[in-house]
Order: C-alpha cells, then sequence, then structure tokens
C-alpha cells in the first residue's frame, strides 16, 4: 500500500509540473501557496516608473517564481510561455532589492547598480501601459565574460550606458563592443 502512495503521489506531482509547464491549466502550485496565472497578469503590470517596474520583476522572483508572460516585459519575452517557473534559487535576490538607480531619457531608462559590478543593466522602455522590462534586448545587447559588455550599434539603451557608465572599446565574443567600467 505504501508503495501505491508513493506512486500515485508522483504521478500527481508530475502532472502538476506539466500543467504548469505548458499552460493547460490557469493554476499552479508552489510549496503550499497557490497562484493564478490570472492573478499574476493582473499584479505584475507596467508601473508608472522604472523603479517601480523592476521591484515588481525582484518581488515575483523573492516569491520564488518567475513566469515570462506577464505584462511587465517585452512582447517578444513573453512568447517564451506562460508557465509559472519555482524555484527557491530565485528567492536568492535579496541583495538585488535595493541599491539600484535609474536614469531616464525620453521613453527609455536604465536600472542599475552603480556600487555593484556583478550585476548587469536592465532596460525599460515606456508604452501606452506604462515602464515595460525589455529583458529581450538585453539578451541580446548584452555580454557577460567576467566583466559585462554592450554591444555597437543603433539601439536607445547603448546612450543611457554611456551616460550612466564609463565605457570603454573592445570586444566581447568576438563582436565589437563596449566594456561597462
Amino acid at each position: 500500500m505504501k508503495e501505491r502512495n508513493s506512486t500515485l503521489r508522483y504521478f500527481i506531482v508530475k502532472a502538476l509540473v506539466y500543467t504548469c509547464i505548458f499552460g493547460y491549466s490557469s493554476l499552479c502550485f508552489a510549496q503550499e501557496a497557490r497562484v493564478s496565472y490570472e492573478e499574476l497578469r493582473q499584479k505584475y503590470v507596467p508601473q508608472s516608473s522604472p523603479e517601480e517596474t523592476y521591484r515588481l520583476e525582484l518581488e515575483m522572483m523573492s516569491e520564488g517564481m518567475y513566469c515570462y508572460d506577464l505584462p511587465i516585459f517585452d512582447s517578444k519575452w513573453r512568447t517564451k510561455g506562460k508557465q509559472v517557473l519555482y524555484s527557491s534559487a530565485y528567492k536568492n535576490i535579496e541583495k538585488w532589492k535595493s541599491g539600484f538607480q535609474s536614469y531616464i531619457e525620453g521613453d527609455y531608462a536604465v536600472v542599475y547598480y552603480p556600487n555593484d559590478k556583478s550585476a548587469g543593466p536592465v532596460f525599460l522602455y515606456r508604452d501606452y501601459s506604462g515602464w515595460v522590462l525589455d529583458r529581450t534586448t538585453v539578451i541580446e545587447k548584452i555580454h557577460y565574460n567576467g566583466t559585462w559588455h554592450a554591444y555597437e550599434g543603433s539601439y536607445p539603451y547603448l546612450s543611457l550606458l554611456k551616460r550612466v557608465f564609463n565605457m570603454k572599446k573592445g570586444r566581447a565574443g568576438g563582436i565589437e563592443a563596449y566594456q561597462i567600467e
């Protein structure tokens, strides 16, 4: 009987994991808590400042979860899926909750940690709904190989980075880039 209960528990847990990962249901479970996907979509929305939007992402992670398909993220990033990923590793972000600053120019902003070289920049843009995290551009334009680099090119965040950081021209991953100092 004990083996049967163990097998049954295994299949229930597996079904819940597949439900969350593949988005077959709008309900996911994390430890003792239940989180409705629709509740997440209503809570994690663009805010009136870049700092507020970034704090929402940090809050979500400190709860031990991450979901790509939320309104606080750019549309291309949201195509990664609506699954809610749970991990205790996400909770290890306490040091990121403070010490950041932002620089805004028009409809673009960069959030950065002036006193922490290990933290990379975060990009945001403003649209009709508020400030949106532009995770796609960060992935495409920022490279880390022991130090942070911004690829050369014509994108609005590069001019913001140049105003915030000392940057030295060089290469990263074989591509023209600026080392963020």
